[in-house]
């Protein structure tokens, strides 16, 4: 009988061929939770409950926010030789309707207003120098003419007035970004100095084709350095004056389908830009009525007090980072939990491997972040002038037993066996093109990665008949029998 003729006879093709399996999602303890979060763990809770979130999205949406609110007014330093901006990129993985937008609005809603706040401040400065701008305007035409007939008449010149000076114009101040070309992030960091958030509510587009517009190379760099708030220089096209940028610090939060996130696994190079990115994979939520509310006042006081954080100043009088540095009993503590991430090493591969090595540095990061979120709670205002070995306790388990299980989650698991990736190939050219019924010569032919060999290709076929997509055929000639793979016609049921 024709395979073909009796669609019943087959049964249904798993589609979920080639998808990594995902360890459990990790769940800290309400105890924990309360000694990582401080004084911020309750408004956590309410604010996930009230949006019906998963609370890790909360809690890393507000690690970001606040790591671009502190910006470079304050820079950790664990010995000296090292010194890490606080800036932190938090990625929000999960299905549609898991709960990411929500969850982001918990924090950015404040910042919103926030930036409202300083639009108006602006408004109000900018009037006032444009006021003066226009006396300074007269003032300097006064004293031009005043100047031009002392020289005449022999005498000297009058000195010219302080008011013929409306001094600089005053700086639109901005906290939050979402789609912005490199050159006007450049551009906004140099004359406000702090650092940005950039907010997306999908990042895998962004992350995918953040080299459109450069011609291959050009964003994906400048990117890379805005990790980590060094000093840089963007050429302008059709201007001989380049961009000077003190610091290149911009935090990024936002989220992505598990999906996409495979996506952009498997077509990215280890350049170490997924890996600077902290994820968080949990569970869906069940669906309730909230009890809780949110009180956004508190973010926002909170997030205002971290932006009133000024910097110091170098021995030229420009802005520099203020540097936090560890106490000896924090240095050794983080000094042990590098020896950790070594051994994790050992055990990880590709992009898990290379997150595993930014641990140390995102333990320093969220240090700092956590040391000043306790400031801007609290009401004693004593500034943050150490950190200590209780910052890095809570962010050594933070990133060590509960972030890092995440990460894994998200992007552990996704190197698959290659005989995996090449029934995955496979598959997309049985759906793309319509295959009924093919020999393995006809996958060869075509020339795909890992599939050049007779071997190769018959080990991913192996993959496809174990899933119900396909069932081997063998035709007897009188000689030697010749092999064909059919495809299973339920296939074209499945949307």
């Amino acid at each position: 009988m024709h395979p073909f003729d009796p669609t019943t006879d087959w049964p249904e093709p798993d589609m979920t061929i080639g998808n990594p399996i995902r360890p459990p999602a990790p769940i800290m303890s309400d105890t924990e939770f309360n000694q990582v979060y401080g004084p911020w763990a309750q408004w956590l809770r309410n604010a996930a409950e009230t949006k019906n979130a998963p609370i890790d999205y909360v809690a890393l949406s507000l690690l970001t926010t606040a790591s671009a609110a502190i910006g470079n007014s304050r820079w950790a330093v664990p010995w000296d030789g090292w010194s890490e901006p606080p800036v932190l990129w938090g990625m929000l993985v999960g299905d549609p309707s898991s709960g990411k937008s929500p969850a982001l609005d918990a924090v950015l809603d404040p910042v919103k207003e926030l930036e409202q706040e300083l639009t108006e401040t602006y408004k109000a400065q900018l009037s006032e120098w444009q006021a003066k701008d226009e006396i300074a305007k007269l003032q300097l035409a006064q004293w031009k003419s005043d100047a031009k007939t002392a020289l005449g008449d022999g005498d000297e010149p009058p000195a010219k007035p302080d008011e013929a000076d409306a001094g600089p114009k005053p700086v639109r101040q901005r906290i939050r970004v979402s789609d912005v070309t490199t050159e006007k992030i450049a551009v906004l960091l140099q004359s406000t100095w702090r650092g940005l958030l950039l907010s997306r509510d999908e990042l895998s587009g962004w992350i995918g084709s953040m080299d459109r517009y450069s011609g291959g190379g050009g964003d994906r760099p400048f990117w890379l350095e805005t990790y980590g708030g060094r000093s840089y220089t963007v050429d302008r096209k059709g201007s001989d004056e380049p961009i000077l940028v003190d610091h290149l610090s911009v935090s990024i939060i936002g989220g992505t389908q598990p999906d996409k996130l495979d996506s952009l696994l498997v077509k990215s190079d280890d350049d170490g830009l997924l890996s600077r990115f902290v994820t968080v994979y949990p569970d869906p939520v069940p669906l309730k009525r909230p009890d809780a509310i949110i009180d956004s006042d508190a973010l926002s006081n909170g997030l205002s007090r971290l932006r009133e954080l000024t910097p110091a100043n170098d021995e030229q009088g420009n802005l520099r980072p203020f540097y936090i540095h560890f106490s000896d009993t924090a240095a050794d503590a983080l000094h042990e939990f590098r020896r950790q991430c070594r051994e994790w090493e050992g055990d990880a591969s590709g992009l898990y491997k290379s997150h595993i090595g930014k641990m140390p540095g995102l333990v320093v990061r969220i240090s700092n972040v956590l040391a000043h979120l306790d400031w801007c709670a609290s009401t004693d205002g004593q500034y943050v002038s150490a950190i200590d070995v209780g910052h890095v306790g809570r962010a050594r388990h933070l990133v060590g037993e509960h972030l890092r299980n995440h990460a894994f989650r998200a992007y552990g698991m996704t190197k698959l066996p290659v005989e995996v990736q090449g029934a995955k190939v496979i598959a997309g050219i049985i759906r793309s093109e319509g295959l009924r019924l093919f020999k393995v010569r006809d996958i060869q032919h075509r020339g795909r990665t890992g599939l050049a060999t007779a071997g190769e290709v018959r080990a991913a076929l192996n993959v496809l008949i174990d899933a119900d997509w396909l069932r081997m055929v063998k035709e007897d000639s009188g000689g030697r029998p010749t092999v064909s793979y059919a495809v299973n016609p339920r296939l074209e049921d499945v949307s």
